[in-house]
C-alpha cells in the first residue's frame, strides 16, 4: 500500500521550503515507524504552495507484538500455591487470567498480546500531528483562530491507495484532489500515490525540487550560451530561485553599459540580492550588461515580463550608479571621519572609537603575527571608511568590498584595498576567509573587541538568545586564527583588545577575558566536533597554545586514539598524573634515590618521548597546514610521523613495569618525593599533546 499526504498553504517562504521538507520526511518516518509501520520508502515533494511525502510499501495493519508486564512480587501474589488479590487485581489490569501469570525473578509478569491495528487506523493521528507538529521559527494564526502553521491551510490530500483518509485539521478536510498551477491550471487536480509527480505536471506545477533546480539551471545556462556568455549560478540563489516558485522559465535581459562603470560586486549584489536575477559573464568571469529573470509564470509575451524585469533592475542601478560616483568625489579619510557619527554601542562608544581600539590593538600585535606594519598602518587608517559611504548605507552587504574599489580607484596600493576588503570577512557561516595577514589582523581584533565590549557590560549570549550576533563573532575569530595559522594563543588578542579598552576609558578585568577565553572554547570544540574530530581528542587537545596548535593537537590525539596500545598508555598515564598530584615540591627527580631498576628505566625513557612529541608536533604542522576549523581537516599522508607515535606508545613499556611493581608512596619521604618527581615528568613529558587524563582509562 502507499500513502500519499499533502499539505495545501498559502506561498511559503523560500527559506523555509527545504527545512520544512525535511522536517517532515523525517518526522513521518520516525513517527510511522513508532506505530510499528513497516515501509519501504518515503519521497518528498516540496514546492511553495506544497509540502507532500508518498510513502511506499506500508503494510495493511501494523505488526502484532508480545508485551510483558511485570507485576507485584511473587511471594505477595501467591500464598500457599493461591493467588491473593493482589495477583487477581494484576491479572484483571493486564487482561489476562491469572492462571496466565508467569513467576520469574521473583515477580509475576504477563504476557499481554497486541493484535496490529489497521493502517487507515492508524494514519490519520499520525498525520494530523505531523502538520500541528511541524518546526517554524514563526507560525501563523488565520481565520476563525485556525493554526498555528507556519501558513494558512488550503487543502489537504490523504489518499492511502485510492482511499480517502478521515483526516481534518484546522477546519481543512482531506480529499483526493490537489490545486495546480495558481494562474496556469487553478482547476482542482486528482492525484493518486503513483501518478502524483506526472499529474501536478500536467497542470503546470513541478513537484520535485531536485528537477525544478535542474530546470532553472539548464534554462539559465542554455539562455547565456545562446549569446555566447556563461550564467553565474550561486548556489544560495538557485536554491532560493527554486523555492520560489512552481514552472520555472527563463528569461534573458539586458541594461545599459553604462552600469559596467561600476564594479562587479556592485552588479552581482544588486543582481543576485535585491532582484533575485542570475548575473552573465564572458568567459573570463567578467559581468556583461546581460541578466536571467526566472518567472513562476508562463505569458504569452514573454517581452512584457523582460521589460519589466529591465525596469525595476534599472532603477537599482541607477541609484547604485549614483552612489558609486557621488562616494568616489570624497576621498576615503573624509569618509573615515564620517564614523564618529554612527554609534556602535552606547556604552562602547561610536564606530570612531572602536576602530580607534582596533588600530591600537593591531599595531602591538603586527610583530607576532608577522604583518606588514607600515601596511597595517595605512589599513588601520581606512577601516571601515565604507559605513560613511552612501553605497554602503544603501547596500549593507557590500562592506568591505566598496572599501576595496574605492581604495583601488582613489590610488591606494592594491595591498591596502585587499586588506580593507579581507578586514570584515568572514561575512556569515563558512563564507570566504581573509587571506591578507593584515586584513586577517583587523578582522580578528574587531571581533575581539565585540567580544570583550559585550562581554564586560554584561551582554553575554544566554540559551538560544543572542542578539549582538557574539556567536557569530566568536566563530568568525576562531576561523581567522586556525585558518592564519598563527601561534598565538587567542588569549593575546583578547588582551590586546582588553588594553585598548582600558585606554579608552572601559575597566575591563580580568574576570571578562577569562569569560571570553571559555567562551571561545567551548565555540572551539563545537566547530571542531562538527568537523568529524571525536569529542574525547577534542576535549584533551584543548588546553593551551594557539587555536592552531589545539586543532593539529586533536588531530595528532586522534591518530593515537586508532592505535590500540594507546588506551593501554593513557590507563596508566592517568594513574601516574593522579599520583603525582600528590608532590609537595617542584624538584626533578634524582637518579641517585633509585632504588629500583623500575625506576631507572622509566627515567632513562623519558628524553625519547621529549623528543618524539616535539618532532610529532613539529612534523604534524608540516603535514597539516593550517586550515579552517569549521572545515574537515584537510587530508595527508601521516605515515612520517609513525615513528614518532610509535616512540610515544612505547613509554608503557616502561612505565607499566614503574606502576605494578614500585610502591611510590613510602614512608621514607626523600624517596616518596623522588618517584612523585619522575611520575611528575611522565605527566609533564605528555602534557605538551594534550590533557590525556580525559580519554579515560
Amino acid at each position: 500500500m502507499n500513502l500519499l499526504f499533502e499539505i495545501g498553504t498559502e506561498e511559503l517562504p523560500a527559506a523555509y521550503v527545504s527545512q520544512a521538507s525535511s522536517d517532515l520526511r523525517r518526522m513521518a518516518a520516525e513517527r510511522i515507524s513508532k506505530a510499528r509501520l513497516t515501509f519501504a520508502d518515503i519521497e518528498s515533494f516540496a514546492t511553495p504552495r506544497r509540502l507532500t511525502l508518498i510513502v511506499k510499501g506500508l503494510p495493511p495493519a501494523s505488526e502484532s507484538y508480545l508485551e510483558e508486564r511485570r507485576g507485584p512480587p511473587a511471594q505477595a501474589a501467591f500464598r500457599d500455591g493461591e493467588p491473593t488479590k493482589a495477583a487477581s487485581g494484576f491479572a484483571r489490569k493486564a487482561g489476562v487470567e491469572v492462571a496466565d501469570l508467569i513467576v520469574r525473578d521473583g515477580y509475576v509478569w504477563a504476557a499481554i498480546e497486541h493484535p496490529g491495528q489497521a493502517s487507515a487506523k492508524l494514519l490519520p493521528p499520525i498525520l494530523a500531528g505531523l502538520i500541528r507538529d511541524l518546526p517554524a521559527s514563526k507560525k501563523m494564526i488565520w481565520g476563525n483562530g485556525e493554526g498555528p502553521f507556519v501558513r494558512p491551510l488550503r487543502w489537504l490530500v490523504a489518499l492511502l491507495d485510492e482511499e480517502v483518509l478521515p483526516l481534518e485539521v484546522f477546519n481543512v478536510g482531506a480529499g483526493n484532489t490537489s490545486r495546480g498551477h495558481r494562474f496556469l491550471a487553478p482547476q482542482e487536480v486528482r492525484v493518486s500515490p503513483e501518478g502524483y509527480r506526472d499529474q501536478l505536471y500536467d497542470a503546470f506545477v513541478v513537484a520535485d525540487p531536485s528537477q525544478r533546480r535542474e530546470r532553472v539551471a539548464l534554462e539559465a545556462d542554455t539562455l547565456a550560451l545562446s549569446e555566447g556568455y556563461r550564467a553565474e549560478l550561486p548556489a544560495d540563489l538557485l536554491e532560493e530561485v527554486t523555492n520560489l516558485l512552481e514552472w520555472p522559465l527563463a528569461i534573458l535581459g539586458s541594461f545599459s553599459e553604462k552600469y559596467l562603470e561600476l564594479p562587479d560586486e556592485v552588479l552581482a549584489t544588486v543582481m543576485i540580492k535585491h532582484q533575485r536575477f542570475f548575473p552573465v559573464s564572458v568567459s573570463g568571469g567578467k559581468l556583461v550588461n546581460k541578466f536571467i529573470g526566472v518567472s513562476g509564470h508562463q505569458p504569452k509575451d514573454l517581452g512584457i515580463v523582460r521589460k519589466g524585469y529591465e525596469q525595476v533592475l534599472e532603477g537599482r542601478l541607477y541609484d547604485a550608479l549614483f552612489f558609486w560616483r557621488e562616494d568616489l568625489k570624497t576621498p576615503l579619510p573624509q569618509h573615515h571621519q564620517k564614523l564618529s557619527g554612527i554609534n556602535f554601542q552606547h556604552k562602547l562608544g561610536t564606530m570612531a572609537d572602536k576602530v580607534s581600539r582596533i588600530a591600537r590593538a593591531a599595531s602591538s600585535l603586527a610583530a607576532p603575527v608577522s604583518a606588514d606594519a607600515k601596511l597595517l598602518q595605512q589599513a588601520s587608517a581606512l577601516f571601515k571608511s565604507d559605513l560613511g559611504t552612501q553605497m554602503v548605507y544603501e547596500f549593507p552587504e557590500l562592506e568591505g568590498v566598496m572599501a576595496r574599489a574605492y581604495a583601488l580607484k582613489q590610488g591606494y596600493p592594491a595591498e591596502v584595498a585587499a586588506a580593507l576588503q579581507d578586514s570584515v570577512l568572514p561575512a556569515a557561516g563558512a563564507s570566504a576567509l581573509p587571506q591578507s595577514r593584515e586584513g586577517a589582523l583587523l578582522a580578528a581584533l574587531d571581533r575581539c573587541d565585540t567580544l570583550v565590549g559585550f562581554f564586560q557590560i554584561g551582554k553575554r549570549p544566554s540559551g538560544s538568545a543572542d542578539p549582538y550576533g557574539l556567536r557569530r563573532a566568536a566563530v568568525g575569530l576562531l576561523r581567522i586564527l586556525g585558518s592564519q595559522g598563527w601561534r598565538l594563543p587567542a588569549r593575546s588578542f583578547l588582551e590586546a583588545a582588553a588594553d585598548s579598552y582600558r585606554d579608552w576609558g572601559l575597566p575591563v578585568g580580568e574576570e571578562t577575558v577569562n569569560s571570553v577565553e571559555s567562551y571561545l572554547n567551548e565555540r572551539l570544540e563545537s566547530l571542531l566536533a562538527e568537523a568529524g574530530l571525536p569529542t574525547l581528542a577534542i576535549r584533551a587537545a584543548n588546553t593551551q597554545g594557539s587555536v592552531y596548535d589545539r586543532m593539529l593537537r586533536a588531530v595528532l590525539i586522534y591518530s593515537l586514539m586508532q592505535k590500540p596500545e594507546f588506551a593501554e598508555l593513557t590507563r596508566l598515564y592517568k594513574r601516574a598524573a593522579n599520583l603525582a598530584e600528590q608532590s609537595q615540591s617542584a624538584a626533578e627527580p634524582e637518579p641517585g634515590l633509585f632504588e629500583r631498576d623500575e625506576e631507572k628505566r622509566l627515567y632513562e625513557a623519558l628524553p625519547a618521548v621529549g623528543e618524539a612529541l616535539a618532532s610529532l608536533l613539529r612534523e604534524g604542522a608540516e603535514l597539516l597546514p593550517p586550515w579552517d576549523p569549521a572545515a574537515v581537516p584537510p587530508s595527508a599522508d601521516l605515515t612520517a610521523l609513525e615513528p614518532a607515535l610509535q616512540q610515544i606508545l612505547r613509554l608503557a613499556e616502561s612505565l607499566d613495569p614503574f606502576m605494578d611493581n614500585v610502591l611510590v608512596m613510602v614512608e621514607d619521604s626523600h624517596i616518596r618525593e623522588n618517584r612523585l618527581a619522575l611520575l611528575r615528568r611522565v605527566r609533564d613529558s605528555l602534557a605538551a599533546l594534550g590533557a590525556l587524563e580525559v580519554l579515560g582509562g
